[in-house]
């Protein structure tokens, strides 16, 4: 139901299992895979057999000739070995093949995981919206909420039209836990599409929001919501939460950890691609105090202008001539693949940090990889973080950068909404951290 910061899955696992032949180190081994998606596979790890993490194996496909691929070892234990496929990723037709040749029954339990998954997902959202909702609020005694919303296809994984018009308008889909502080994250049975047309929907949206949960005393507001509200004449006051200061603290620390990096220690100057927006102006301003020089790259600007900072420069500018030569990039574009348009213009060896929705997509990072561009995707995390069931397409322990503010908050309510770097020093003390990870792509 959400579109937001951090780490996610993008092909779902088959569970198919088929043999395998593995190339290593001059052996030969059979062995069997337990899982299989377009970017990695789940080997049965022989007995008396050790691969080291790192390591990089063939893989042929017994009843597959023509199917044959390099892959990573990410992981072992002892019953199983993780492989990241190194060059290359499964397409479509070679998952399909693959599904085809495991055992009927295989196919039959793969095929009935997924239904009764879909299903129990929705019976979970339905119990905890009518029967159970009430002992649900009771229990967890909120003292924040995560107010997100989603589009049609995300809602039909959570509930049907029946469902809906038996459910609460503001659904509650999941626990959130950050060390001794408790939340929910609650979603509108409102679209995207309807809170960004219709005002009307927003205020109703957060005024039931209010009465629903008049106890707790921040509402972190996500992604696009802030811009529905503002643009609805609302106020953003307490105990609702804007939530651009976390963002901009992750990624702030982020790019000071690019500069920790060997290979790019003597940059000197950062490119944000999408820099004029909302969030975009604010991080460009941030990062003069990591950078000298700091060229906040967008089509919306007509001609360059250069604004000094008490610690450096921004250049914002339209001009594709600024990009050449520099290594390192935050991509805050409304969607990742807008990327192709700059891809020419990029050197070799250059790094871009992603923070877009949807994200980079498999065929862009592998034409990026084609330059030598690597691409990295910006997360938030903390020791004591917990959210469950987990987001679509996150990790349970990725935080959203807009849920952050509301949580430093909570600790230290004298923290100003402008006030970046007392914001950014609470946030790090308070242990939460900014990293960089290789793109997930099951």
């Amino acid at each position: 139901m959400v579109k937001m910061h951090g780490e996610y899955r993008r092909h779902l696992r088959s569970g198919i299992r088929v043999p395998v032949v593995l190339t290593f180190a001059s052996h030969t081994i059979e062995t069997n895979t337990l899982d299989v998606s377009a970017s990695g596979l789940l080997l049965k790890r022989p007995r008396q057999v050790y691969i080291r993490p790192g390591e990089v194996i063939d893989v042929d496909f017994r009843d597959r000739p023509d199917i044959r691929v390099s892959a990573r070892v990410t992981h072992t234990d002892k019953s199983h070995i993780g492989l990241q496929l190194d060059r290359t990723h499964f397409s479509d037709s070679n998952l399909n093949q693959l599904f085809e040749d495991s055992p009927s029954w295989q196919r039959l339990i793969a095929k009935n995981k997924r239904v009764l998954w879909k299903k129990s997902r929705r019976v979970g959202v339905f119990m905890a919206n009518t029967f159970l909702r009430s002992a649900i609020i009771a229990l967890v005694k909120p003292r924040f909420l995560f107010a997100v919303y989603g589009n049609r296809e995300q809602a039909g994984s959570y509930f049907t039209p029946w469902m809906a018009e038996r459910m609460p308008h503001n659904m509650v889909l999941g626990f959130i836990r950050q060390g001794d502080m408790r939340g929910l994250m609650v979603a509108s049975q409102y679209m995207e599409d309807e809170l960004e047309q219709d005002s009307e929907k927003v205020r109703f949206y957060l005024n039931q929001l209010q009465r629903d949960f008049p106890d707790v005393q921040r509402i972190a507001l996500v992604g696009r919501l802030p811009n529905f509200v503002m643009k609805a004449g609302i106020e953003i006051t307490d105990p609702l939460v804007e939530g651009s200061l976390g963002t901009r603290y992750m990624i702030w620390d982020v790019a000071r950890k690019m500069l920790e990096r060997p290979q790019y220690c003597q940059q000197t100057s950062i490119v944000v691609l999408g820099g004029a927006g909302r969030i975009g102006n604010a991080v460009c301003q941030d990062l003069t105090g990591l950078y000298d020089r700091v060229i906040a790259f967008d089509s919306r600007y007509g001609e360059d202008r250069e604004l000094a900072t008490d610690q450096g420069t921004v250049l914002q500018t339209s001009s594709l001539s600024h990009l050449e030569g520099e290594m390192l990039y935050i991509c805050l574009t409304t969607h990742g693949d807008a990327v192709l348009e700059f891809q020419q213009h990029m050197a070799p060896g250059a790094l871009i940090a992603d923070d877009t929705h949807p994200c980079i997509s498999l065929t862009t990072l592998e034409s990026l990889k084609q330059q030598q561009i690597a691409v990295e995707k910006v997360v938030l995390s903390h020791d004591e973080f917990l959210m469950w069931p987990r987001m679509p397409a996150w990790s349970n322990r990725a935080i959203p950068g807009c849920l952050v503010e509301a949580l430093v908050q909570l600790r230290r309510p004298e923290v100003g909404e402008r006030d970046f770097p007392a914001f950014r020093q609470e946030a790090e003390f308070l242990g939460f951290s900014g990293r960089l990870i290789r793109p997930l792509n099951e």
